[in-house]
């Protein structure tokens, strides 16, 4: 018999996190599952479970158990968590959470000046200024004056970037690249090649793939991806975010081949099956990512240039350290995984109206890089321009996740004429034509090549680049542009690819 639509309705999607036995198939969890209809559990069947690690005090103890942990989602109505969490094979249930992309905020509408301005008054005439008598001139100072008055040297903080575009910036290859001197690196040869990285966004409409209806291929050098068998197909999800960042990838490395790990469902209408754009879609992703990785050595990169606006829409994804996608990303880095975080979009330098879609406590210093993106191993990403002037829309830190790490960890390049606006693309959503690859969406995916030729360096040397190294590397050749040192708006500053090239 059918739920009341008023039940249905009101379901919130969640994740279910389940300690079963080692042995256990996917069939059976989801048989399990689906025994929890009667506490109001609609499992999703098409979602396999997914297997996670246990937050490490746990470990050893459920290793002896001979116990996994593994999530399963589906809907459920709020009231009815506490009930499903009292189940046996029931670890916790956790919101699954909507999450965004970080692009670019629109600018505050400027008020427009009048057409016709009023005629000026007559100036009255000021009667002639009798000449002032001539001063003495002055004694010559001391040696000891001037250091008395010597004041503390403290760099000019400019004015932030909060313009739509910035005139001039020209294309990826003409600007950003010679701006960076990752021009110099490829004249040496360097290219990316032989480093595989995994775009996590909205999707990727792959040259090569069977592309749906309505889209065009794309990208190259795409090569795998999830989900398993659909990846590479559509860049629909977020307005073609997904294809903006893997071609600013490849405008820095060229030679990388790149992995789309699609984040963003088509809407299928079907209340039950309706899992767009949901954390859980992260969590299986970085799943085969780790698992791919132990068996080949790859992918070596993740990027993820997307977030959360608003804590009250994720509570555990903005501030628990041990939610499971928290949990997915250290084992990620632990696995020798690279993973790069946008700062986000909320910070307090430029008033957008965009900031409408930031929480009302998530904005400027302290509020504003919520969850995992401000995890203190990962590389934290800000947004700058090629003429240094830091985008005022970026997150500031610290960050809100405990244990609060400075954060951003430095900033990379937006507002750039790259993939936008040369490709025309489908915009279901209705957003305008972007005129440019902006936000720390984009900063972080310059940012990720950058780190392909870094590790691409190493590799040849026969040797590995860690997680920490090359954060040291393009935090300490960083070009300092807010206050001296590092600071809560750009970090370290913004990175200089070459300069970081030649420390390893």
């Amino acid at each position: 018999m059918p739920e009341p639509k008023d039940v249905t309705d009101r379901r919130v999607p969640v994740m279910v996190e389940m300690g079963v036995d080692q042995d256990s198939t996917p069939e059976t969890i989801l048989r399990t599952a689906v025994e929890w209809r009667s506490m109001g559990f609609a499992v999703d069947l098409t979602y396999p479970p997914v297997r996670i690690r246990p937050p490490r005090e746990q470990r050893d103890r459920l290793e002896a158990a001979r116990i996994k942990v593994v999530i399963v989602r589906g809907l459920l109505l709020p009231e009815q968590i506490r009930e499903l969490e009292a189940h046996g094979q029931v670890r916790k249930v956790w919101a699954d959470t909507r999450i965004e992309p970080f692009v670019r905020a629109k600018p505050r509408p400027r008020k427009q000046r009048p057409r016709s301005r009023p005629a000026k008054a007559k100036r009255r005439r000021r009667p002639p200024r009798t000449p002032k008598p001539r001063r003495r001139p002055r004694r010559p100072r001391t040696r000891l004056r001037p250091l008395l008055r010597r004041r503390t040297t403290r760099r000019r903080v400019a004015t932030p970037d909060c313009e739509t575009n910035t005139a001039g910036v020209g294309d990826l290859d003409l600007a950003v690249v010679k701006y960076l001197k990752v021009d110099r690196l490829r004249s040496a040869g360097s290219r990316g090649n032989g480093i595989v990285v995994a775009m996590v966004d909205g999707g990727i409409t792959a040259i090569g793939r069977p592309i749906k209806a309505g889209e065009v291929a794309k990208i190259s050098n795409v090569v795998d991806g999830w989900p398993d068998a659909d990846w590479g197909t559509s860049a629909e999800g977020w307005d073609q975010h997904g294809n903006m960042t893997a071609h600013d990838v490849l405008g820095i490395a060229p030679g990388v081949k790149l992995w789309d790990i699609r984040i963003w469902q088509a809407a299928t209408g079907n209340l039950a099956t309706d899992f767009t754009g949901l954390v859980s879609n992260a969590i299986a992703g970085y799943r085969k990512a780790i698992d791919t990785h132990t068996a080949t050595g790859a992918p070596h990169i993740l990027s993820n240039s997307w977030g959360l606006y608003n804590r009250n829409n994720g509570l555990d994804y903005a501030t628990n350290p041990q939610s499971p996608f928290a949990l997915m990303v250290e084992e990620a880095l632990d696995a020798g995984i690279l993973v790069l975080f946008a700062a986000g979009n909320c910070g307090g330098g430029c008033q957008f109206s965009q900031n409408s879609r930031c929480g009302p406590n998530d904005r400027g210093p302290g509020n504003s890089i919520l969850g995992p993106n401000g995890h203190p191993r990962v590389m934290t990403v800000g947004a700058a321009n090629k003429s240094g002037r830091w985008c005022g829309y970026t997150s500031q830190g610290p960050a809100v996740l405990p244990p609060n790490a400075p954060k951003p960890d430095f900033c990379s390049i937006a507002h750039f004429d790259g993939y936008f606006p040369t490709h025309p693309f489908p915009n279901p959503s209705g957003n305008p034509a972007r005129d440019f690859d902006g936000g720390t969406s984009a900063a972080t995916a310059v940012a990720a090549g950058v780190v392909a030729l870094l590790m691409e360096k190493r590799r040849r040397a026969g040797q590995t680049l860690s997680q920490d190294e090359a954060k040291t590397a393009l935090m300490d050749t960083a070009k300092d542009i807010r206050r001296v040192g590092f600071d809560r708006d750009s970090g370290a500053g913004i990175i200089q690819a070459k300069a970081a090239f030649d420390t390893l």
